[in-house]
């Protein structure tokens, strides 16, 4: 080990423990448009968000609200309005909280539905049970007395289904539904998740991003399903150590999940919120997005006879037309072997459609039944953040969990201006993740020593280009 001497000079400086990798860009807020943009500035600033993480949440509740009424139209081709996101974050960065305030209003549409499916169902079982009384020999009876069919479950919002309940939900009882979940590892640690279901989860998943119908063959009488026009969104909040799995996972790469997904993973605010004295349900920008997506919520969807979503046609304005066209081809040019998407083809592959989704969204959430170019140049906006954040994720080297913690002691010291300390003193007033045990804290000076942050004459630690205390 090097010895101190006040006129040593190390003859190589400092090397970084962890490689630079590209920070998370800013979400482009104003993309958003006047309706969600401020809304999503007012939960970050007075929750205490990235906004990224309030962006995920607002827009995944737009796509909820708009997915059952419209669907655009270009060239012969259908685009749902369906979205899948993807957040990452740690326990205490506030998802849930996103999550409450964004999606209030599908949450009280919700609670008013099941107010009212709980009264229908107790006036179907009492004419059911009364006809039961008429004629108890008769055990077809009481299906002949009811006028109406039995009520659907409004379940608007699902968080743990399995692939069977969350088809079944579609077909019998809402057709368009979303699945959002602020603690994903449940969702992904399920049984439906699980190596012999995945699959084939992965598989539906896909296939109602698509906006394909719903077919299912059975044996069993009453079991096989085909319905037509039916609309899922998805949002998965995770932690960081399942974000790691899910982009490392060869069967979600490959299947092509993922790339459908719009992720993001913005740096933790924790320790930087100071607690705001806001009521959110008065703030005015907030008032304003829940009531658009409330009366979303409270319109009515027109159905077929078979339950189908009849879903107004949004068409694109001749500029937004050739607007999209050439961002379409801008994309597909870089796709290929030596293109700047060309590491994140999946995404890249599904970006036009996204960003058509997106400006559709924007256009029905702002009240206008044709998309204009102003809607597809803020969704390519909002595009361009997303494919950057996927080739920041994916394209960035795993960092080694010692290195890490190595690297969090020695901005501790830096920051707490420890100039020199003992093994002990580490022990005693370091940081708690350095006190695990002596073997841990041991590790991490090693790793401090070899990359020329410490110098040592085996009892005493010295901190290079620390001010002394």
């Amino acid at each position: 080990m090097q010895q101190l001497d006040p006129k040593f000079e190390l003859p190589q400086p400092p090397r970084p423990l962890i490689e630079s990798n590209p920070v998370a860009q800013p979400f482009p807020v104003q993309a958003l448009g006047g309706i969600l943009g401020p809304a999503v500035e007012r939960m970050a600033e007075v929750i205490g968000l990235p906004q990224a993480l309030a962006a995920q949440s607002v827009l995944a509740a737009s796509a909820l609200a708009t997915q059952g009424h419209a669907g655009l139209q270009l060239d012969g081709r259908n685009y749902p309005l369906s979205l899948y996101l993807i957040t990452v974050a740690a326990s205490g960065d506030r998802k849930t909280a996103a999550d409450r305030c964004a999606l209030l209003p599908a949450r009280q549409w919700e609670r008013e539905q099941w107010q009212r499916y709980r009264e229908q169902l107790a006036r179907y079982r009492a004419v059911q049970k009364q006809a039961q009384r008429i004629n108890p020999d008769d055990p077809d009876s009481a299906n002949r007395a009811f006028v109406e069919a039995e009520p659907s479950a409004p379940r608007l919002i699902t968080t743990d289904p399995t692939i069977e309940a969350l088809i079944k939900g579609l077909c019998h009882d809402l057709p368009s539904m979303g699945l959002f979940c602020d603690e994903g590892g449940q969702f992904l640690g399920s049984s439906t998740m699980s190596r012999d279901n995945r699959l084939k989860a992965v598989t539906a998943l896909s296939s109602l991003w698509d906006g394909s119908p719903i077919d299912r063959a059975r044996s069993m009488a009453g079991e096989s399903l085909r319905a037509y026009d039916r609309r899922l969104s998805l949002h998965l909040m995770l932690q960081p150590y399942l974000a790691v799995q899910l982009l490392s996972d060869p069967l979600l790469q490959g299947q092509g999940i993922l790339g459908r997904c719009l992720m993001t993973w913005p740096t933790s605010l924790a320790g930087q919120r100071s607690y705001q004295s806001v009521d959110l349900s008065k703030d005015p920008a907030l008032k304003r997005y829940h009531h658009r997506l409330s009366a979303l919520f409270h319109q009515p969807w027109s159905l077929s006879a078979d339950g189908a979503l009849l879903l107004s046609t949004l068409s694109l304005s001749l500029l937004a037309r050739r607007r999209w066209i050439d961002l379409h081809d801008a994309i597909e040019a870089q796709l290929g072997e030596f293109g700047e998407l060309a590491n994140v083809r999946p995404s890249g592959s599904k970006a036009a459609d996204n960003l058509l989704r997106v400006a559709g969204i924007l256009a029905v959430v702002e009240e206008s039944s044709v998309v204009q170019v102003d809607h597809i140049q803020r969704a390519s906006t909002l595009m361009g953040y997303y494919l950057t954040e996927i080739q920041r994720l994916t394209e960035q080297e795993p960092v080694c969990r010692v290195k890490e913690e190595a690297d969090r002691l020695l901005r501790w010291l830096q920051v707490k201006g420890w100039k020199r300390f003992s093994v002990r003193e580490l022990n005693r007033n370091g940081p708690r993740f350095a006190r695990k045990s002596s073997r841990h804290a041991t590790k991490l000076l090693v790793e401090l020593i070899d990359h020329q942050w410490l110098i040592t004459d085996g009892q005493t630690f010295e901190v290079r280009h620390v001010q002394s205390r």
